[in-house]
């Protein structure tokens, strides 16, 4: 499961997830464009596998567990968004397009703990409503 690579067709682009030991790897295709989004079906999809892998790394006897002390995420306006690696990690509703839109600024490829995964989680489903 290490070296599994999920590439997920979405509405606009393309998400690319893998295992990474305690991280997970997220890298975002754009297709030209400012961003990726999902349909409410690529994002219940998005959801279930980001919490597949989360499982597998948390439930690893190896990893060390890291605990949650505080909020990730900062919000402006209807923005969610994390910096992680020096870049930000956004998500939105596009209420034009009607449907959730998420984009990285700075670095293309991103390595996320756990913690900032269930967070990500959490909102994709509340975003999803």
């Amino acid at each position: 499961m290490e070296n599994q690579v999920y590439n997920w067709l979405v509405k606009k682009g393309t998400i690319i997830f893998r295992k990474n030991g305690d991280f997970i790897t997220l890298q975002l295709d754009y297709e030209n464009g400012e961003s990726c989004l999902l349909t409410r079906s690529d994002n219940d999809e998005v959801v279930q596998l980001l919490t597949k892998i989360a499982s597998q790394i948390w439930e690893n006897p190896n990893y060390e567990k890291k605990p949650y002390t505080k909020q990730l995420y900062a919000k402006i306006d209807n923005d969610y968004y994390w910096k992680i690696d020096g870049s930000k990690l956004l998500l939105r509703y596009n209420e034009i397009e009607n449907a959730t839109e998420i984009r990285i600024k700075e670095n293309k490829e991103l390595n996320i703990e756990i913690n900032y995964i269930v967070e990500i989680i959490q909102i994709l489903e509340h975003l999803n409503r």
